[in-house]
């Protein structure tokens, strides 16, 4: 159904078209808008700081497909060229996270107006850095609501995905006193402080109540301190917490908050970004159909999509999508332009049921 150096084309537009968050998203844009437009699709701009959300459709849209444009930083130490094809493989950042799944919808998008099927999508820029498009759309077209099929197109291993865990992301001060290195009696370290109430926060028993679904914790930056002879008066860390669907956002940062004692005029606890955990909606027999096509069961992961914006506005959503998202942020990214156009063939099936 598909051409794979079609494919293969697409994908390395794509990928060329950098779009890290600090970057200008006009170069992918104007890669994806001139093919909706050549597809005879109505395409609506929604503008977003520099982030811009495109939402565009065809007819009465019994199915919709979403992808983001935008990427995590590439950062250092590649092997590959963005864009550079290795046998079935396309590398960059991106390839996998997500501009394979945006190939494969833009390819099956093509396809679906040649058969006159009517159909919607939605492409954001901002989704790695906290969903304001996708929040935009939501509430600009409320008729989202009423479709019977919406599919995020992020790598999934092409096997549905029903259960996404939440997110707190919060940065913890620490404040001390200043004092000279060689008299610590005189000062107060903010950096052991800190240091003492991470290892309370990460050795508490929230994360490991539930083996099954657990919550989860990353503390990924750290700063403080400003010489080496010198006792820090201030240090801080910027914490990830991951949770199942039995927490909101609310009270999960309420419950570390007091785990870290926040109410303490020592520390200061700011949240960063927040995203509440995702359940799909879709019944069990379309859920049956749909695991019987692709040929894999559904499951769970433990990290965010924008299904966690789009489904509190429609239920009937899961994630799907070509490529295993082990390799995604990761150096040398790469995707499969098989799965590619295996995805591609599958929402083409998908959008024939509607």
């Amino acid at each position: 159904m598909f051409d794979r150096q079609r494919a293969i084309d697409l994908l390395v537009r794509l990928v060329k078209a950098e779009s890290e968050p600090d970057m200008s998203k006009e170069p992918v844009l104007q890669v994806v808008i001139p093919l909706l437009e050549g597809m005879g699709m109505t395409v609506h701009r929604h503008e977003n700081d520099g982030n811009p959300a495109i939402f565009a459709t065809i007819g009465n849209p019994r199915i919709l497909f979403n992808g983001h444009l935008d990427t995590v930083p590439k950062g250092p130490g590649w092997k590959f060229e963005f864009g550079q094809v290795e046998g079935d493989r396309v590398y960059g950042r991106g390839s996998l996270d997500m501009k394979g799944g945006c190939t494969s919808l833009l390819l099956a998008a093509g396809e679906l107006a040649k058969r006159n099927i009517d159909f919607a999508i939605i492409f954001t820029t901002d989704e790695e850095v906290g969903m304001s498009g996708a929040k935009i759309v939501a509430q600009e077209h409320p008729e989202l609501s009423e479709i019977p099929m919406f599919i995020i197109c992020e790598p999934t291993g092409l096997a549905p995905v029903i259960h996404e865990k939440g997110i707190v992301q919060f940065r913890m001060t620490t404040y001390g006193k200043n004092a000279h290195s060689a008299m610590p009696e005189l000062g107060k370290n903010a950096i052991v402080d800190l240091m003492a109430r991470l290892n309370e926060l990460t050795e508490s028993e929230l994360f490991g109540l539930n083996q099954h679904d657990p919550v989860t914790i990353g503390i990924n930056m750290v700063s403080g301190g400003t010489g080496m002879n010198v006792i820090p008066e201030s240090a801080s860390a910027v914490v990830d917490v991951r949770f199942p669907a039995d927490y909101s956002c609310a009270e999960m940062f309420g419950i570390l908050k007091k785990l870290i004692r926040a109410d303490d005029d020592t520390v200061e606890v700011e949240l960063i970004h927040d995203l509440p955990p995702a359940r799909s909606g879709i019944s069990p027999e379309l859920l049956a159909k749909v695991e019987e096509l692709v040929g894999g069961k559904a499951y769970s992961v433990p990290y965010g999509t924008e299904m966690a914006v789009f489904g509190t506005l429609n239920s009937n959503i899961m994630v799907l999508g070509p490529g295993g998202s082990t390799m995604a942020h990761q150096r040398d990214e790469w995707v499969d332009i098989t799965d590619v156009v295996r995805a591609a063939e599958v929402y083409v099936a998908l959008a024939g049921w509607f």
